[in-house]
């Protein structure tokens, strides 16, 4: 596996990090914020959010979201059900809304010293930054929240914390790509993901720029893009899955649907049923939530669990 060299710079170095000096500035895709103490307070903005603050050891008191992943359909209540990092979440944060707008009464109640999110919050972020400083980052891409993590530890004084989160995160890699390499590294591999119904023949496609098949890529596994354009995504039909005939596909099942369904509606295929992959039982169904919207370094080992669990069973 190749380590970026800003992976290099920190592994083994843990103990040499000095502490955060306040106050202090911190560029990220909607300008530059200045944290002028260490925030105790922290929103989180989506489940992105929430994977880089969790990985920090930074629990939140309030926590954005689409109503569609959490149970708790009241702003101002807390939230006891987060799906997929639930289990990591202690402190019952409050639900501020949605992760793109969320109810600024809510938030400013909360009282927070900082409010993390993504760049898709950028239109409310002048409001944001009138209740707390603000950082709202990019992360969609291959390696992106290696670039942003050390950025949010430096905001909230865990550096140290982010150096152990790389050196964890570069062992599970390895790890994972010793099992799945020696399997699958000679076959090609489509990630696509559908929200079935009416359009379960239609499949958006995982690039390797991406996060999932940038993710992909460094365990081993030899994604294919699907086309030579250089869109961010692309969509293909059933027609197009035939054509390219992976030896691997794994099917992300997004919005309503459920691995299950997914699995049902590609088995009633007449077409997807007789793809190589099918052909060959290697055709995996997903969540989409995990594989595709958290984005960080605690779904990245999440992940790499269900790959062992699912395509490299004992």
């Amino acid at each position: 596996m190749r380590i970026p060299l800003f992976f290099l710079a920190f592994l083994g170095g843990s103990s040499a990090l000095a502490a955060t000096s306040y106050p202090v500035s911190i560029a990220h895709s909607s300008g530059t914020t200045v944290v002028r103490a260490r925030p105790l307070r922290v929103v989180a903005l989506g489940p992105h959010a929430l994977d880089l603050l969790l990985s920090l050891g930074i629990q939140p008191v309030g926590y954005g979201e689409a109503s569609t992943f959490i149970k708790t359909p009241a702003f101002g209540s807390p939230i006891r059900d987060i799906r997929v990092l639930g289990s990591r979440v202690t402190s019952n944060p409050v639900n501020v809304g949605d992760r793109f707008s969320p109810s600024l009464e809510i938030l400013a109640s909360l009282k927070p010293d900082l409010i993390v999110g993504e760049d898709y919050a950028a239109q409310v972020y002048p409001q944001l930054s009138r209740i707390a400083p603000t950082l709202l980052f990019k992360g969609i891409d291959r390696s992106e929240w290696q670039k942003t993590l050390p950025l949010l530890a430096k905001a909230v004084d865990r550096e140290a914390a982010y150096a152990n989160v790389l050196k964890s995160y570069a062992a599970n890699v390895q790890a994972t790509r010793s099992v799945l390499a020696p399997r699958f590294g000679n076959q090609t591999v489509l990630v696509v993901w559908t929200g079935g119904g009416e359009g379960k023949n239609t499949f958006n496609v995982s690039r390797r720029s991406d996060w999932t098949g940038g993710l992909l890529s460094d365990l081993g596994l030899n994604v294919i893009d699907g086309d030579k354009t250089d869109k961010a995504e692309s969509v293909l039909s059933v027609e197009g899955l035939v054509a390219l005939n992976p030896d691997v596909v794994l099917v992300l099942a997004s919005g309503t649907s459920t691995p299950a369904r997914a699995r049902a509606d590609w088995n009633s295929g007449a077409l997807t049923s007789r793809l190589q992959a099918s052909r060959k039982g290697q055709v995996f169904f997903l969540d989409y939530h995990l594989f595709r919207r958290i984005r960080g370094p605690i779904a990245a080992q999440l992940i790499e669990r269900q790959l062992i669990k699912d395509m490299a069973p004992h």
